[in-house]
């Protein structure tokens, strides 16, 4: 039987293309020609359409635009759960994923026209995300650092979390608090990157740490390891005193944790560290890590049902989406309650110990 892939071969047309022609979709924005050449090519080769089945609403097609390689994608947990879970929220509410495009591998901005919508994994120059409106505007933009005031977006929540993580650090008797972060690259639509964007965890450490009177020592980089191997180092030599150390992924902070432990210096105990990402691995590590949950899967079912609404004209407004963080306690940084339950302890002990010494020494 011909399939929709075969007459996509045939005709080096997108299967999401030739759906929709051969559903006589006027919306479509193609050429006439490319118009009756799907349709020559159904009918030579005996091309059948199956029967609809009762539908409600019209099937949606989406791409996703990513900035990142398949190389990048595979060996970085995050973006990969993101992707995943925008795949199986389409399956589950019958929506096509037609195509995984990439930047890198070059693209056809006019292509982009015979989508519904358009997920963007990663961040892109605001030159290349207004050309993209342009030509189709059901966008959303996934994590992505930069907010539009007209374009959807879906974002895990960052601030308030390292807020919160320093000033517990902070009430924690911790007076030398470091940060390592990463810096992000902005890609243009023909796969050149600027790497001139800092974290908002970079902002707000900073801005923390200048309004509670504490110097400031931080290094960012690149996302991974040696990242963290570097900074811990450079830190370390800046202050050799650090009681602290705020970290913004876990690849970053299992570099760090490596120089720290080749200083010396054992984290739960003679420095706390805190990261973000919560990968499987940071329960393995030894000790174990205390990382913060951005709920990736969150955000890639997020951004379908934004693409979703926009597709079929739902709203004229745009969203900005937050998704909620969560603090996993581990060993390297315990909850405040149990540091100060057992400081109690210590006291009461403490306490015992010299009403006893001067009960002996009054007798």
């Amino acid at each position: 039987m011909v399939t929709i892939k075969d007459i996509a071969a045939a005709t080096d047309v997108s299967a999401s293309t030739v759906s929709r022609v051969l559903n006589q979709d006027m919306t479509l924005s193609v050429s006439d020609e490319t118009r009756r050449k799907v349709i020559d090519t159904a009918q030579r080769l005996n091309y059948v359409k199956k029967p609809k089945k009762e539908m409600t609403t019209q099937t949606l097609h989406i791409a996703v635009l990513t900035v990142f390689s398949e190389t990048r994608e595979s060996n970085d947990s995050y973006w990969r759960q993101i992707y995943l879970s925008i795949v199986q929220a389409a399956h589950e509410r019958g929506i096509v994923v037609d195509d995984v495009i990439r930047i890198n591998q070059g693209l056809k901005l006019a292509d982009f026209a015979q989508y519904d919508a358009i997920i963007v994994l990663g961040d892109m120059t605001p030159s290349a995300v207004n050309q993209l409106k342009q030509i189709n505007s059901s966008i959303v933009l996934a994590d992505a650092k930069d907010h539009y005031h007209d374009i959807d977006a879906v974002n895990p929540e960052l601030r308030l979390m390292t807020v919160r993580i320093l000033n517990e650090l902070y009430e924690a008797g911790r007076q030398k608090i470091g940060f390592i972060g990463g810096i992000n690259d902005l890609t243009a639509l023909d796969g050149t990157t600027t790497t001139n964007l800092e974290d908002v965890r970079s902002e707000i450490y900073e801005e923390w740490s200048k309004n509670h009177g504490i110097t400031p020592h931080f290094h960012t980089g690149t996302w991974h390891a040696e990242t963290g191997s570097l900074g811990a180092t450079k830190l370390l030599e800046e202050e050799p005193q650090l009681d602290a150390l705020l970290v913004a992924s876990d690849p970053i902070a299992l570099g760090a944790i490596n120089a720290l432990k080749l200083h010396g210096i054992e984290p739960g105990k003679d420095i706390d560290v805190v990261s973000f990402d919560n990968l499987e691995l940071a329960s393995y590590l030894v000790p174990a890590l205390t990382t913060v949950e951005l709920h990736p899967s969150a955000i890639g079912k997020t951004a379908i049902s934004q693409a979703c609404e926009l597709a079929r004209g739902e709203r004229t407004w745009p969203i900005w989406a937050t998704i909620p963080s969560q603090l996993h306690y581990r060993e390297t940084f315990k909850k405040i309650s149990n540091r100060l339950h057992f400081s109690k302890q210590v006291v009461n002990y403490v306490c015992n110990l010299v009403n006893i010494f001067l009960e002996e020494a009054n007798v």
